[in-house]
């Protein structure tokens, strides 16, 4: 199809670069980063809601992998190098801080694990008989005895400090983006007037990138076609991994049966309704907060 005097959509080679509905979809989704940055600075420091500050956090994420998915077909004029710049900032920022929060995550974890470890053996028992509100309330007290210069320089402060900036450099595509409803796809690729190995174009006038690729037989997707493509990349995964998943279990379920047999243990107890052990150490702080 022949899409240069189309302004919905641009098609070359046997390749979608524009698509007007797209961009849409990545305004709305720079719309939700926008909305939970904001909820996730908000929740920060209001102690009622803090506990969907880490929901926010992960919408933000989520929301910031489809405005990226979104923005790779609204290609028209490419993107200014100060913009490129800024999303080093957004991507960067991100990135280094999950990793920061996480890392502070397992710490806090261990440290309180520790402290309710020692309370527990002086009680001989575990305070109140609930072990996961003994975590939290370590955690607590850990944090709330912390000085201004611990939490200051501190990696939960560098998340949150990189977070903002991941924000801040995002958060400008919302009030520079086309809010009209009128943006087309008004750009269509030519050839350089150049040799390089994938086409020779020195000696010829300008052309444009044909609609169609030549060597498409050749592609990989060509005899499944795109959805046939698309179904053996989704339903071909999904199968492989319920076939190992299914050996996995097999063997773990029977490795776990002779367990419980050598030691006079029935397997599965808790499958059928017996008490699993409390969890320890810093799995059971991660999954209490």
């Amino acid at each position: 199809m022949d899409t240069r005097l189309d302004p919905t959509v641009t098609y070359h080679y046997d390749k979608l670069s524009c698509l007007r509905g797209a961009y849409f979809a990545h305004v709305f989704f720079c719309y939700i980063v926008f909305l939970t940055g904001v909820a996730c600075m908000v929740t920060r420091v209001w102690p009622r809601a803090r506990f969907t500050h880490a929901w926010f956090g992960r919408a933000y994420v989520h929301s910031m992998l489809w405005a990226m998915a979104t923005s790779l077909i609204i290609h028209n004029t490419g993107l200014p190098i100060a913009v490129l710049i800024s999303f080093v900032w957004v991507l960067g920022g991100l990135c280094i801080g999950w990793v920061l929060i996480n890392v502070h995550q397992v710490l806090m974890a261990r440290a309180a694990s520790k402290a309710a470890r020692a309370r527990i053996e002086a009680a001989g028992g575990v305070p109140g008989g609930d072990l996961d509100a003994l975590l939290a309330e370590e955690r607590g007290r850990i944090a709330a005895a912390k000085t201004f210069k611990q939490r200051f320089f501190s990696l939960k402060a560098a998340h949150g400090a990189l977070m903002v900036t991941s924000w801040t450099n995002i958060m400008g595509r919302i009030f520079a983006s086309n809010q009209s409803g009128d943006f087309t796809c008004y750009t269509y690729p030519y050839y350089k007037q150049i040799d390089t190995p994938e086409f020779s174009g020195a000696s010829l006038p300008l052309s444009p990138v044909p609609a169609r690729n030549p060597e498409y037989a050749r592609l990989p997707w060509a005899k499944l076609g795109n959805a046939g493509w698309g179904a053996a990349l989704l339903l071909g995964p999904l199968a492989g991994a319920a076939v190992v998943g299914a050996i996995y279990a097999f063997f773990e379920a029977r490795s776990a049966a002779a367990v419980a047999a050598r030691s006079g243990a029935p397997a599965g107890a808790e499958a059928r309704g017996g008490k699993p052990p409390a969890p320890r150490g810093p799995v059971a702080l991660m999954a209490s907060s």
